[in-house]
């Protein structure tokens, strides 16, 4: 189990403003520190995002393939579980958010297999549920963001099997549809994070059921798209306050890539443990306003490990 609405979007991976965002630069390889994260006796890490404070968050997979979320302070590791996840093979808890307070938001996976948001202050834990959101096994709601402001946002799944996003503010649900999202089951929208200004990223799924990545504020979405994507094939992952976006993008030979977009400008950020077969390669998850990148990569065995990225350029 990893990011539930990002995720949803880049299953085909492993899975702003009104108007097309033109690449006018081709990708260069972005350069700085990568390090790798791995909590020790996983046997996988996933790097999901990072506050302003360098704390990273994510989940990892354990032995008997449960998830488990995470908080890595300076590497020191500490196992986040809410308490009503189930704790079979597939199930488990994800943290996808943190802010500057150190709230988290993220997903858990009860024993019948629906998704429940939860947001956790200082060892608390409250679920978040759409109240559209379906109650079937593979439905319900995540947790994908959380601004400095209180606003979560995240995606549900309706008891059709459609995608929606939504906004919570002060536990009042606002739905966000892409006006050119297909309505069928496994269609629709996802959002992902959301910054202090209220912009958000998420993908939709068209009436063919192509994702199509896009950025900005509600109602005004700008399409993203790689210059070196195959099509259909870019994934927003977060949008830092200045605007800087990052994702991931998978190329016609099946290889993630991931990539860091500021003003319509990509470079590509690809993990150098990262393998470079098909259904390998790398993604990034997040970046904070310090430009720290997180994410993770798939190695040449397709072992997933998480990485953070410092001094991009």
């Amino acid at each position: 189990m990893r990011r539930f609405a990002v995720i949803v979007a880049l299953g085909a991976l492993l899975g702003m403003f009104a108007g097309v965002v033109t690449a006018s630069a081709s990708a260069a390889a972005a350069l700085g520190t990568y390090t790798t994260i791995d909590v020790p006796g996983a046997t996988a890490t996933n790097a999901i995002s990072v506050n302003d404070f360098g704390v990273v968050v994510g989940s990892y997979t354990d032995t008997q393939g449960v998830s488990h979320g995470f908080i890595d302070q300076g590497g020191v590791f500490t196992t986040v579980d809410d308490p009503q996840a189930g704790t079979a093979s597939g199930q488990g808890t994800t943290v996808i958010a943190i802010n500057e307070v150190g709230v988290l938001g993220g997903v858990y996976i009860d024993a019948n297999g629906v998704n429940h948001g939860f947001i956790e202050r200082r060892g608390v834990f409250t679920t978040v549920d759409d109240p559209q959101a379906g109650t079937a096994s593979g439905q319900g709601t995540s947790v994908n963001g959380l601004n400095n402001r209180g606003v979560l946002d995240g995606t549900y799944i309706d008891g059709n099997g459609v995608n929606h996003g939504f906004i919570d503010q002060d536990g009042v649900f606002t739905t966000v549809d892409h006006a050119d999202a297909g309505t069928a089951p496994g269609q629709g929208t996802t959002l992902g994070f959301i910054n202090d200004s209220g912009a958000v990223i998420g993908t939709y799924f068209n009436s063919g059921g192509q994702p199509v990545a896009f950025a900005g504020r509600p109602g005004q979405f700008t399409t993203v798209t790689d210059p070196a994507a195959a099509p259909f094939s870019t994934f927003t992952s977060a949008i830092n306050d200045a605007g800087v976006i990052v994702g991931a993008y998978i190329d016609a030979q099946g290889v993630s890539h991931g990539f860091i977009d500021q003003r319509g400008v990509f470079t590509t950020v690809d993990d150098p443990q990262a393998g470079t077969a098909s259904g390998q390669g790398t993604v990034a998850f997040a970046i904070n306003n310090r430009g720290i990148i997180v994410g993770i990569y798939v190695d040449s065995h397709g072992t997933t490990h998480g990485f953070e990225l410092d001094n991009a350029r």
